[in-house]
Order: structure tokens, then sequence, then C-alpha cells
């Protein structure tokens, strides 16, 4: 089959292409319209899949959307089906109307079909958390395992819990809103100051470092229930994140109950906002946790996959097999709705059309590449020196060891929300002020948020609290820094003593590994700071032009693109 999916309307627009068995191409929307985060229809993303394989959309055996619209039909919509009279509307109106003769029972999916010969395929609209586990499942390396969704919402529903075999995936448990997990932690996110659905880094960021939290734990927890059967229920008169037409997620009440403040996004961070986020991440990493428990009580298995925005928490990611009875976790590159479109394409192809589950592309290097003569055509259109390198690793470590940070843009872009090497910003961990300067010069944004190590995977149980076969290709999970490399790496040692570890391999990314080689045989540190190629507020770049911009609009002095130098001078 040859399927496109897509993630459009929700929070991160993208596309990706399932063909050959694999996903094998697939970007967000936002790093070709440059506007981060964009709920745009994704053209440009579909255009870039279609030109990656040669083919056309009449070439497609379906798309697939990862929203169900049908899902609505659970109850019958006076507002569209009786009093709105516009024909489009029989689309939804129809049905719906056709439910009432017999029992409304909306299914996972819907498909709308259209006459042979048409340039459309047929189109399939996926339940959201669907294609949140089809991506968790078929990502993963595991051919049966539990899967645990959860998020603020999908249709309706905000967990999902079940059981992937196969090619098939098995929902047995299904939490609706408003007793959503992902909107506990929009709630606080807004209440601090910051912005719902977006800032929720910074949150996580703050809740490292040590305060005294206990009454905040204590008071957050009595707005919750953790019930017998593996939910959660939040008590509404807290929390209001479903009340569309009102504003604010919190009510008056949580606000009393925690000292009646609102944070505000230009303030310093003190003990109180410190404190109250520390306490709303311990108290959601006790839901999850319950949730965890259960799930595994119910499969019996000692697998599991993980999916949702929630698992963007890589504080919490690095705690699930400490805290759960599960063996192995996995979280895919792109775990929130951006990777819905990978979810979608996969489950119509899987579960819908049943296509033998026989490989899943897990790397997330599924985006545009640029060849040198690109590169080179666009630094003499914008009449821009550089310098062609003979060994660019080299060049970049020596940059790095010197005390020099460095953008590196090489090959296939990351799909996913992080960088992994081919458009990342580079620097030496052991400089204790690195982290000051980035944050600064480069990025622009918050002193407190910490940097990620990326370290050759057979080394981090070297410099990390894992064991040697640890995994963390995507930078997915926080764990401790060794006691004794702590004071060494301050550049991506947080407050607490942890790290975002990124563990490389030769195999999936040669370039870089071997930049982190290079940097090792010059300083006997196998470790180099990883952060994205952007500035606070912008998508990571995606081609030549933007790396440029970025470059130019940023304290950044060098820059490595393929086989070339570019320098401030």
């Amino acid at each position: 089959m040859i399927v496109i999916g897509l993630n459009h309307g929700e929070i991160n627009s993208s596309a990706a292409l399932f063909l050959d068995r694999t996903i094998v191409a697939g970007a967000p929307e936002e790093r070709f319209n440059r506007q981060k985060l964009t709920r745009l229809f994704p053209h440009q993303a579909i255009r870039y899949c279609l030109n990656f394989a040669n083919i056309e959309l009449s070439d497609l055996d379906c798309v697939a959307q990862a929203w169900n619209p049908g899902a609505l039909w659970a109850k019958y919509n006076p507002s569209i089906s009786t009093y709105r009279t516009k024909r489009e509307d029989y689309f939804y109106s129809i049905p719906d109307h056709l439910f009432d003769l017999g029992s409304r029972e909306p299914k996972e999916w819907v498909c709308m079909q259209f006459p042979k010969g048409s340039v459309i395929p047929p189109v399939y609209y996926i339940n959201h958390h669907l294609t949140h586990a089809a991506n968790a499942f078929f990502l993963s390396p595991f051919e049966e395992a539990a899967i645990l969704t959860a998020d603020w919402r999908g249709e309706f529903e905000c967990m999902n819990g079940g059981v992937g075999r196969g090619s098939m995936i098995d929902i047995d448990q299904r939490q609706t809103v408003p007793d959503s997990l992902g909107m506990f932690y929009a709630t606080f996110t807004e209440l601090l100051g910051y912005k719902p659905d977006s800032d929720e880094w910074k949150v996580m960021a703050l809740s490292a470092f040590d305060v005294d939290c206990d009454d905040h734990v204590k008071n957050i927890r009595s707005t919750i229930e953790l019930c017998d059967d593996g939910t959660l229920r939040l008590d509404q008169s807290y929390y209001k994140g479903t009340i569309v037409d009102q504003p604010n997620l919190y009510t008056n009440r949580l606000l009393a109950l925690l000292g009646g403040r609102v944070g505000r996004r230009e303030d310093e961070p003190d003990e109180w906002s410190i404190s109250v986020a520390k306490a709303m991440q311990l108290v959601s990493e006790e839901i999850a946790t319950h949730f965890l428990k259960h799930l595994h009580r119910r499969t019996g298995l000692n697998q599991v996959v993980l999916g949702g925005g929630f698992f963007m928490n890589s504080v919490y990611n690095g705690k699930v097999l400490d805290q759960t009875p599960f063996k192995q976790a996995y979280i895919s590159y792109a775990p929130s709705d951006v990777g819905n479109s990978i979810g979608a394409a996969l489950y119509v192809a899987h579960c819908i059309h049943d296509v033998e589950r026989e490989c899943s592309n897990n790397v997330s290097f599924i985006g545009p590449k640029f060849d040198h003569e690109e590169i080179i055509a666009t630094l003499n259109r914008r009449k821009i020196a550089y310098r062609e390198l003979a060994n660019p690793e080299k060049t970049v470590a020596e940059l790095i060891a010197s005390g020099d940070i460095v953008a590196h843009f090489y090959g296939r872009m990351e799909f996913g929300e992080r960088a992994l090497g081919n458009r990342s910003i580079l620097a030496d961990p052991r400089d204790p002020k690195i982290k000051d300067r980035i944050n600064r010069m480069i990025k622009y944004r918050e002193y407190y948020r910490p940097f990620s190590p990326a370290v050759l995977a057979e080394k981090a149980h070297e410099y990390f609290e894992v064991k040697p076969e640890y995994s963390s290709r995507f930078m997915e999970n926080v764990v401790p820094v060794k006691a004794k490399h702590r004071a060494s790496l301050p550049g991506i040692t947080h407050v607490n003593g942890s790290g975002r570890l990124q563990t490389v391999e030769a195999e999936e990314n040669g370039r870089f590994y071997r930049i982190i080689k290079e940097v090792e045989a010059l300083t006997g540190v196998a470790v180099v700071l990883n952060t994205s190629f952007n500035i606070n507020g912008e998508p990571i770049v995606l081609s030549p032009d933007d790396a440029l911009t970025t470059f130019f609009n940023s304290g950044l002095l060098y820059l490595v693109m393929g086989d070339v130098l570019v320098e401030k001078s």
C-alpha cells in the first residue's frame, strides 16, 4: 500500500508517507511555512512526501487523517443536523439522522470514498488516540506490548490502554474528558503564567529545582482521585478546561488552594512557582504510574509502548521502569500530535487493510535532504563566503573542543520536536558558562532551561546512571548524570544532577557519531551538548536558507552545512 497520513487541525500539522511497508518520508508543516506549531493544512509536507517517492496524489491507495469527526455521532447534534442548512453539512447530518433509526454506535474510523478515477483517493478519519497508539506500537521493536496513550484530549478520549500484537491493536480501556492527565498538566502550565500546549517544557524544567513542595503536593493531590479501575477523576470545582466559553483552565478555588497567585510569563521564577511546578510534576507522575500499574495487571506483559503528548515528559519517561512493573518501554521520536500523521498511516495500513507488519522505520531522519550542489547554490545566491572542508567531522570537533558553538546542518531532517544531530547546535559540555551563553546569545530563552547530552551509545553507562545496553536514541528520557561527572559536565547537567540523554549509534547517524568520536579524541569526553538549530519561538531549520537566516539572526559564529564552513568575521 501507499498511504499518506495527516495530522491536520491539531497542534503541529504534519504529513507522512507509508510505502513498501514502512514510513519513508515525513515532515511537520511548520518547517516549511516557518509558523511554529502551525495547525494549517500540511500542503507543503504532502508535496514533499509525494516528490520523495516521485508519485502523484492519484497514485495513493488512501489518505489517513488523525481525527475522526464521526465520533460525534455518539449523540445527535442538532446544531448541524437540524438547524444548519448548508448542503455541505450532509456529510455529517445524513449519518447523524440515520443513526437515529438504529443504535448509535459510531466506530473507530470513517472512510470517505470518491468515484473511480478521481484524483482523490479514499480518505480515512481515524480516532485520535488510535493514531497515538499506532505510532507507539508499530514504530516499536516489540511484536507484542501493552499500550498506553495520554494527552489533553482526542475526540472525547484522553487516555487509552490496551495491547498491540503483530499487525493489530486492541484497546480495552478508554477514559474521556474532563478527567484528563494532559489537561491537568496544562492547567498548571497556565496557572504559572505559561502557554498551555506550548510551554510545558518550562514547567518540567522548573520542577527539577530543590524546594520544599510538600504542602503543594498534598493540596494538589486533594483535587484528584486515583480510581480502582486504573482511571483518574479530577474534581471539576478546581478545573474547567472543558468549559470552552470561559477563560482560564483553572478555577478560583484552585487559585485559593495554591496561595491565591497567578504567575506571569515575564516574572522570574520564585520559590512559589518552582514549588507548584515541582508538586504538580510529582502528582502527574503518580497519575501516570497509576495508569501503568493497572495496565500491567490487566495485560501481564513486560513490554509497554507510550504515546500522546504527556509522554513528551522526558522527566517521567526516565522513571517509568523504576516506578512500574514493566521491564521494557518504548517511546517514539514523535509521541505527540505531530507524530499522528505517522500513526494514522500505520493504523490504516496494518489495522484496516491487514498489511503485514514487516518493518517500521524506527529513525527520525525522514525529512528533506539537501545535497552539496544545493548548499553551494544557496550560498552563491546569497553571496555568502564559505570554505569547503576535507574532514567536516574533525572541523566541527575542533571548534567544539576549542570552546566554540557550532550549528550543524547535514543529511535528512529529523521529523519530531527534537534535533538529533542533523539540525543541531553543538558545544562543549565541560564549559561551565556554555549554557548561559547559548540561552542568552543564541536561543534567547529562559536561563533555567537545560540542554541535552549526546553520547556515544556504548559509553552512556560511563557518564550516566544507566545500564551498559541502555538506549535513549530520541532524547526521550531524563536520567541521572553520574555524580563523579556532574562537576566536569556542567553544560548538560541540570540543577538536580540529571540530563535528557541521547545515545548516538554509528549505524543510525554515522556523521554525528564520528563528530562525538573526534571530540572524545580531543577532549577525552565522549559527550557533546546538543540543542535544536533554531531560536526561541521559531521552528527547527529545514533548508540551507533557513540555516543561514537563523545563523545570521543569532549569536552563532560558525555554521557547518554539509561539507562547507560559514563563519562570521
